[in-house]
């Protein structure tokens, strides 16, 4: 069938608004590089094996001069900062000594060797938060971009939209000639059709990775952790540590994140597919995904800066009356 000069042209161009839309589909869906480990650590610091949590408190919760002196909460934190010794030796000087300022000199020094070792917990409990707010500002930044992104291009196809409907609906009322009325009636909604569906379906992707992943360890509940210090990593998985002291502050996020629906069911492929994306490496993250990612990260920041709570009941412990 020939169409008369005015219809090609017109039709030609409805043409390639739809490539150019395409085209566009195709670009947005290209997935944009982030790169990885500008949150994580300069360099990574061996911890002192002299200084490790025991792996089991209850022959020195059997100790009764500390046990009489400190709270269970405070000799467990002692416990992770690994100064349990140092506080038997401590409690046995304060003993031994008058109270008040005529400490002696070995008490006071006793002192300052524990609350150095509890200062440098304190910096490891900052330092770790600081890493997982790091992380989850990385994936809201990525996630805000991407839904940018995806806004942009749906109002550029909106737009298209309108523009192919107004010029079909000209074109079927200014045109001689039912035939080529019907061609661009049935060409203008085809469009219009196709230009909607490309709006609904908007949904970029990004590749982010995260070679060093702070989710991992609490999902898999490891026993030990190349990620978490061993102070840290020990407060997270000691179960006397939470409120109930049931379970482990790794294992009631791990839960959190399945009773509450952050996380597809397991046994799906699409369940399997997130469990992938997010404890692994990493890879093409859409905007729900990342904010996803985000929300589980600044969880787990909570759960580490609330041992700063241990923290400061230690340390009130720890300082005798009148100091």
């Amino acid at each position: 069938m020939v169409f008369p000069a005015p219809v090609r042209a017109l039709r030609y161009l409805v043409v390639a608004v739809l490539l150019s839309a395409c085209a566009g589909a195709r670009q947005s869906g290209q997935s944009l590089r982030v790169e990885a480990g500008y949150c994580d650590p300069p360099h990574l610091i061996a911890d002192d094996p002299a200084f490790l949590p025991l792996p089991s408190m209850q022959l020195l919760l059997r100790d009764s001069l500390l046990s009489k002196r400190f709270s269970q909460r405070s000799l467990l934190l002692a416990n992770a900062a690994g100064v349990l010794p140092q506080l038997h030796e401590l409690v046995r000087l304060e003993r031994a000594t008058p109270t008040g300022n005529a400490r002696s000199e070995q008490y006071q020094a006793q002192q300052q060797r524990i609350l150095t070792r509890l200062l440098l917990l304190s910096t490891t409990i900052a330092s770790v938060a600081a890493e997982l707010d790091c992380e989850g500002e990385r994936a809201d930044q990525v996630a805000s971009y991407l839904t940018e992104h995806a806004n942009r291009r749906e109002q550029r196809l909106t737009v298209l939209s309108i523009a192919v409907g107004a010029v079909s609906g000209i074109a079927t009322t200014v045109l001689e000639g039912r035939t080529a009325q019907y061609a661009f009636g049935i060409g203008g909604g085809l469009a219009t059709a196709i230009l909607g569906v490309l709006t609904l379906t908007s949904n970029p992707t990004v590749l982010f990775t995260h070679p060093r992943n702070l989710l991992a360890d609490i999902w898999q509940e490891a026993p030990q952790s190349n990620a978490y210090p061993p102070a840290v990593w020990y407060v997270l998985t000691e179960p006397a540590f939470s409120n109930q002291g049931q379970s482990s502050l790794a294992h009631n996020a791990r839960r959190r994140w399945q009773h509450y629906g952050q996380l597809e069911r397991p046994d799906s492929r699409k369940g399997r597919a997130q469990l992938e994306l997010l404890f692994g490496g990493g890879g093409h993250y859409d905007a729900n995904a990342l904010h996803l990612r985000a929300d589980m990260l600044n969880e787990l920041q909570a759960s580490v800066r609330l041992i700063n709570q241990d923290l400061r009941g230690l340390l009130q412990e720890l300082t005798p009356p009148g100091q």
